[in-house]
């Protein structure tokens, strides 16, 4: 008996060793980009430097100091329709994680089955043959262990976990793409609400030069010409007016969506003055921490991790599976003999199940191809998404020092008008000048003004931008990939 089981398992070995399917060649995999050099585009000058200390915080933005703002961005966070969603794909990836971990652990069940049969009486059934029983096989102890002597459970675990964590990823990208959006609609709105009471105050100067025109005429001081170019200018600043009051229902409308509520919900936004004093990553930590602090980048490449696990999946079906498989219960033709046999009905087993692929028509060998594809299509996916996260951390920090020139220029631009302004007014007191001159002015102040609001805000949307482009306050600290794509651990 000894020798049998010596042989038997002789036997079984030489199986696991020969029972190979023949697997192709490794070919050329794709190749993931290093980090793209930023040095000389990250050389910040000054005025930056001043307010960038650290990466943006989670809830990036506080930094606004904006209440208004903050209530928006919180209400989207948890009534969003298109959070919700992603956090489902999440919980849903997180089941399938669970699932390839459970399927690493021996796995305990029972069985019961009552049976009503007939036996041939032409097959190997010996004496039962011809004649019908009722029986039953009962186990309540059945046992089964999966044998990874591969490491295709840790893999596939492995695969799963990878997908886990781009799910998370992608959750956090939704959630930066949401609250910067509803940060730039609100900006916007902010800007438009000031500039309806501008558009305002140059209707009512182009209705004042209106007047004076039409009062001149009537008067023969001038020609009805004036008159009539006069009511241009009233009337394209009345439709100036009117266009700035539908964008700013517009971006009432726009907000109400992003947070996941009715029109009528976006009529009681409230604005209040925004001004950014927010905390920006330092221009030298941009290029060492992107990897870590984008969502979309760390999303493309847990991707990549969990398509070099399912690579190494596929080459396992390659090899034999084997798993330890067992039972222990009562088993007997006759109903009556189950629990009357005197033990006669115990049964038991336990012993190795190999299963080993040797033809497959090519199955193994197209989903080995599928999945080197796919790990093919991710990596260059990763490096597609790398080359435009530094692009857009270039442009958005080339914005920011555009913006912060122009605010500045404006603002000595304002206090130009603003002197204009008072020393026609003393021209026009001192009987120096005409009506028309303080008229000018005022309006000149006025456009001035616009001119203004149009810089800050657009300083206030280059902020969001290269928040946006840094990361918004993500932080991952487990990524990693394979050192060896497609190759066992």
């Amino acid at each position: 008996m000894f020798k049998f089981n010596k042989t038997a398992l002789l036997a079984v070995g030489l199986s696991l060793l020969n029972g190979c399917a023949f697997m192709p060649e490794d070919g050329s995999r794709a190749k993931l980009l290093e980090m793209p050099s930023l040095k000389q585009t990250l050389n910040g000058d000054a005025q930056a430097e001043k307010i960038v200390s650290e990466w943006p915080r989670a809830q990036w933005w506080q930094e606004f100091h904006n209440a208004e703002l903050n209530r928006l961005i919180d209400t989207a966070l948890k009534d969003s329709p298109s959070l919700h969603a992603a956090a489902a794909r999440l919980t849903q990836a997180e089941a399938v994680a669970d699932f390839q971990a459970a399927e690493m652990l021996p796995s305990l069940y029972a069985n019961a089955e009552l049976h009503h049969r007939r036996f041939s009486a032409t097959d190997f059934y010996g004496p039962a043959g011809g004649q019908t029983f009722t029986g039953a096989y009962i186990d309540p102890v059945v046992f089964r262990y999966h044998l990874d002597l591969w490491g295709k459970d840790k893999s596939n675990l492995e695969a799963a976990l990878g997908k886990e964590r781009a799910q998370a990823s992608e959750l956090a990208m939704a959630r930066l793409m949401l609250s910067t959006a509803i940060a730039r609609s609100y900006i916007r709105l902010c800007a438009a609400e000031e500039d309806i009471e501008l558009a305002h105050a140059l209707s009512e100067k182009a209705g004042e030069k209106r007047q004076l025109a039409e009062l001149r005429w009537q008067r023969g001081l001038t020609s009805q010409d004036l008159v009539y170019a006069a009511e241009q200018l009233l009337e394209a600043a009345r439709q100036r007016e009117t266009a700035v009051r539908n964008q700013s229902q517009v971006l009432r409308n726009r907000l109400a969506a992003l947070v996941g509520q009715g029109p009528d919900w976006g009529r009681s936004i409230h604005v209040q003055k925004t001004e950014v004093a927010g905390h920006l990553p330092q221009p030298e930590a941009l290029s060492l921490g992107l990897l870590a602090h984008r969502p979309d980048v760390a999303a493309a490449m847990w991707q990549v991790e969990s398509a070099a696990q399912l690579i190494n999946v596929a080459k396992t079906n390659f090899y034999p599976d084997v798993n330890l498989v067992g039972f222990a219960g009562l088993r007997s033709l006759n109903l009556k003999d189950l629990f009357l046999s005197h033990g006669a009905s115990v049964a038991y087993g336990m012993g190795p199940t190999v299963s080993l692929p040797i033809f497959e028509g090519g199955r193994l060998e197209a989903e080995l191809k599928n999945q080197q594809a796919v790990y093919d299509a991710a990596a260059e996916s990763y490096n597609g998404t790398l080359l435009a996260a530094v692009q857009q951390v270039a442009d958005s920090l080339a914005e920011w020092r555009k913006t912060l020139e122009h605010d500045a220029a404006q603002e000595r631009a304002l206090e130009a008008a603003g002197a204009a302004s008072t020393l026609a007014g003393k021209r026009y007191r001192a009987g120096l000048s005409t009506r028309d001159g303080i008229i000018d002015a005022e309006a000149a102040l006025v456009q001035q003004r616009l001119t203004a609001s149009e810089l800050h805000s657009a300083h206030l949307l280059a902020a969001v931008g290269l928040i946006e482009a840094l990361g918004g306050g993500y932080e991952n600290t487990t990524m990693r990939v394979s050192s060896k794509v497609g190759h066992n651990d």
